[in-house]
């Protein structure tokens, strides 16, 4: 378009700005925190997620995602999902599996399987039993509990680097968890 044909048509300069604005207004909102990937993680608000399908609720930061696998128990695959949140580097995440009815082990010989002490089982007021454990390994802290009730088997993890481990936030993480019903 020539210079005479754009000082004619007011709408065509100002069409012309669109692109420039819509630069302009993407660096604004980058500066403020409003990335392509979501708000700056210390703007994550934390809030209860209820999962319907496995019976549970629990705290977590923004949305979760979920991973599907199979866990197998002694000889015997089953389905299981892993629901995911991040925060500041940290990952929290539930694990929820329902073990086939082929494993009779009593739940301390399955915690030990899975490389827990089985006598640090603990009565959970809702019913269940509860193994806690806490590991570092290169420079990564895990800290889980796993949670046994009828034939449901929950694994919640935080892991993190170990120097920058979120002790709050853990704790927070897994007294929220709580079974929708038994």
């Amino acid at each position: 378009m020539s210079d005479e044909a754009s000082k004619a048509d007011p709408l065509a300069r100002r069409l012309a700005l669109v692109p420039v604005a819509l630069i302009v207004a993407a660096v604004v909102a980058y500066m403020w925190g409003f990335r392509v990937e979501g708000r700056r993680t210390e703007t994550l608000g934390w809030r209860t997620h209820t999962v319907a399908e496995h019976a549970f609720a629990v705290q977590a930061p923004g949305m979760l995602v979920i991973n599907q696998q199979t866990m197998n128990f002694e000889g015997a695959d089953a389905p299981a999902k892993t629901y995911i949140a991040s925060d500041m580097g940290a990952d929290l995440s539930v694990t929820a599996v329902r073990r086939p009815d082929s494993d009779v082990r009593p739940f301390a010989e399955v915690a030990k399987s899975l490389g827990l002490i089985g006598t640090d089982a603990t009565a959970r007021a809702d019913g269940g039993t509860m193994f806690r454990y806490d590991i570092t390994v290169d420079g990564k802290r895990t800290l889980a509990m796993l949670i046994f009730q009828d034939r449901m088997m929950y694994q919640l993890m935080v892991t993190s680097l170990a120097a920058s481990f979120p002790e709050t936030d853990a704790e927070r993480f897994f007294s929220s968890f709580r079974l929708t019903k038994t």
